[in-house]
């Protein structure tokens, strides 16, 4: 009988290190799009929903053998509760996602910091006062998209309760699919390696759907870090608590609110109905 390889996995500091590095990449290509259509009508909504997806795509694909490419609270969270996750490693990985955010806004903010305050002087807005949303939703979600308007009639399009629903759902979407695309039993899963693909496909179509309505988070790092990042440039209040009062905690608690359900429906209303492997015995025996 031939020997198998054993295959270690990598200590809590390299999975750490990837999920940094991995988020980073996340929130630079993404956040990125949304700095190119927002300061330089570059990129349409659909464009921007593509790049999110290409931008996850290749987080995966550099970080994905020595993490499992969570890159998201809600997906390690609900990782931990349905797939065996290690509990302790919980907060670490959270640590490291939200620095690697952090870190990538802090990036786009060197490349666009000129014309940041260039199109802020454009619009006669001031960095930090009412309407500067606009420019902080480069970085940080708020629902509706500043682009649809900051006033109290664009306000109205939205409300909370269905800015939570919304992200709640979405959220529960996107876990669904990442467990059904990362799950070993589903003949139905992509092969050779183009997991990582379709897990884009899925972040594209839910930017598309929701990326109006509440910009479409399903990640607390993805708000969480660049909105910290821009509360210490200048944007204040309208980085937290936000300009309705709340947006910081709204896109922290409905993702993982969402990612735990996501998970809880692909466990008890698809996994448990896999078909399972019949055991033939042998002729004779």
């Amino acid at each position: 009988m031939e020997n198998e390889e054993n295959i270690q996995p990598a200590s809590l500091t390299g999975q750490c290190s990837a999920e940094f590095i991995g988020t980073f990449i996340v929130i630079l290509i993404g956040d990125g799009a949304g700095a190119a259509a927002t300061l330089a009508s570059q990129l349409d909504g659909w464009g921007v929903a593509t790049m999110w997806g290409l931008a996850v795509t290749f987080g995966i694909y550099v970080a994905g053998s020595v993490s499992g490419a969570h890159f998201n609270p809600a997906v390690t969270i609900a990782m931990a509760a349905f797939r065996g996750f290690p509990k302790r490693n919980i907060l670490p990985f959270i640590l490291s996602q939200t620095a690697g955010a952090f870190a990538a806004a802090a990036c786009l903010y060197y490349f666009w910091h000129n014309l940041i305050h260039q199109t802020a002087a454009k619009l006669n807005l001031e960095i930090g006062a009412p309407g500067s949303q606009k420019l902080m939703s480069i970085f940080s979600c708020f629902y509706p998209s500043p682009g649809i308007g900051t006033d109290a009639t664009a306000w109205a399009m939205v409300s909370t309760s269905q800015a939570f629903f919304i992200e709640v759902v979405l959220t529960a979407f996107l876990l669904l699919m990442v467990f059904a695309l990362t799950e070993p039993e589903n003949t139905g899963m992509p092969q050779a390696g183009m997991g990582p693909l379709f897990i884009g496909f899925v972040v594209a179509g839910i930017v598309g759907i929701g990326g109006s309505l509440t910009m479409d988070a399903v990640n607390p790092v993805r708000d969480f870090g660049p909105r910290l990042f821009g509360y210490l440039v200048g944007f204040g209040s309208i980085a937290f608590p936000g300009p309705r009062g709340h947006e910081w905690w709204l896109y922290l608690v409905a993702p993982i609110v969402g990612g735990l359900i996501g998970a809880a429906l692909y466990r008890y209303g698809v996994q448990r109905f896999l078909p399972k492997p019949v055991k033939v015995k042998a002729a004779g025996r």
